[in-house]
């Protein structure tokens, strides 16, 4: 697309006077956009994880280690009827 664009930039042909500044616009567009994403954008996802917590995403209430771990006595578990 970038170099699609350098002719109109340039100003070549008829008319160019008119069309350069798109072009320009166009081609320093694609540049800021590309680098934005390649760049910025996994830069401030990490920054973003470091900050999140380590927590188990786990929600099986039997995993020890989940927000939702239930605790029981000894190795009765009334999740799969057994008696208390």
């Amino acid at each position: 697309m970038i170099a699609g664009m350098i002719p109109m930039a340039l100003g070549i042909g008829e008319g160019a006077q008119q069309t350069a500044p798109l072009g320009r616009a166009v081609i320093g567009g694609l540049l800021f956009a590309t680098a934005a994403t390649l760049l910025v954008l996994p830069l401030v996802f990490s920054m973003v994880q470091e900050r999140a917590g380590v927590k188990s995403p786990s929600l099986d209430p039997e995993d020890s280690q989940s927000a939702f771990a239930i605790e029981q006595p000894g190795n009765q578990n009334p999740l799969r009827g057994e008696a208390l």
